[in-house]
């Protein structure tokens, strides 16, 4: 009976790891990028902030400043906007998509800067009677996005040569 279920257990681990599985929120980054340095245009930028940390999640070696030698990854200015999905009968918004534009530029020793940029949206149900809890409500999905937006970051990085 033991082996059978060290059997199962071989098997599983092997099935898993055959057809590219692997736990989220780890990457693989190319050995070009395993150390660099991460610059933000702006000075506390909270998606920096949270790329720091996955790079650090990651093993990757953050250098205190910039070296020609090594890669630099620079975060862009995050960009959120707000797009009208319907109204109240008052003519008051009822729902609206918020989306969250991220650009970022890897640049490599002795390459042109790569530039990347994508979207991330988010619907949003507004009421005008709970202003307070609806705001609170609306942090949380631009820090959810955020975390969304590291995590869509290490994958593109995942994909530099």
């Amino acid at each position: 009976m033991k082996s059978v279920l060290v059997f199962a257990t071989v098997l599983i681990v092997l099935f898993s790891s055959s057809c590219g599985f692997k736990l989220k929120g780890h990457y693989y980054l190319p050995e070009s990028l395993q150390t660099l340095y991460l610059t933000s245009t702006k000075k506390f930028s909270p998606l920096a902030k949270q790329v720091k940390i996955r790079l650090s999640q990651n093993k990757v070696v953050l250098l205190p400043k910039f070296n020609v030698k090594n890669a630099e990854l620079k975060i862009l200015p995050e960009q959120f906007q707000r797009r009208t999905l319907s109204l109240f009968p008052n003519g008051q918004v009822a729902e609206y998509e918020l989306i969250y534009q991220v650009e970022f530029e890897v640049r490599l020793p002795n390459k042109p800067a790569q530039h990347f940029s994508f979207e991330l949206t988010r619907e949003f149900q507004d009421d005008p009677n709970n202003a307070l809890g609806k705001e609170r409500e609306r942090e949380l999905i631009l820090s959810e996005l955020r975390v969304l937006a590291s995590d869509r970051i290490m994958s593109q990085l995942n994909g530099i040569k």
